[in-house]
């Protein structure tokens, strides 16, 4: 009798080991899941979440099995309600809005307002330019067939119309093509 009370007791304690490895992993599962949200990982640690909730399940069907299939139908119910939560949550998190196409409306007419600032910019680059067609200068570096034409008082990078043209050379700008004018030489 004194044999069966202490077997009883030895795989008493073994049951035990395996309710705190489930608690243990659960816990982990939880833990993992909440840096899966601030740590961009590309899913890995939610794969390692998902291997302890599993690890946890397996540790409470060890325990007993009714513990087993209460955990098991809780991370059933749980799953989809904690990435639903999670989603939202990281959707308003800063990594969230800067991961995001788009991002939050704030970013959006920031950008909006830098593309407008950028376009007026580019417009009057491109109509300073043009209003240089037809005006003279030199090359002060070979065009190969980039390079630096003076003209007036400016030094403008320009790009040759028709191959290598020499430095020192008169040119007559033709055209404005790329936000960069093409030149020729004069003659």
């Amino acid at each position: 009798m004194t044999t069966l009370v202490l077997a009883q007791a030895a795989n008493a304690a073994s049951n035990d080991a395996y309710f705190l490895y489930g608690c243990l992993l659960f816990a982990a599962a939880l833990a993992l899941l909440v840096l899966e949200l601030f740590v961009p990982s590309g899913g890995l640690i939610g794969i390692l979440a998902g291997i302890a909730a599993i690890g946890s399940t397996v540790a409470f069907f060890m325990y007993d099995t009714s513990w087993g299939i209460g955990v098991g139908v809780a991370y059933i119910v749980m799953t989809p309600i904690l990435l639903v939560f999670m989603f939202k949550l990281w959707l308003n998190s800063p990594l969230g809005s800067a991961m995001i196409l788009g991002g939050q409306a704030d970013a959006a007419d920031e950008s909006e307002e830098s593309n407008r600032r950028s376009e007026v910019a580019r417009r009057q680059r491109l109509a300073e330019l043009e209003a240089l067609v037809g005006a003279e200068g030199v090359t002060e570096t070979a065009l190969r067939p980039v390079g630096m034409v003076r003209l007036g008082d400016h030094r403008i990078d320009a790009m040759s119309e028709t191959g290598i043209i020499e430095a020192n050379t008169p040119v007559v700008v033709t055209t404005v093509y790329d936000n960069q004018i093409k030149v020729r030489p004069r003659g």
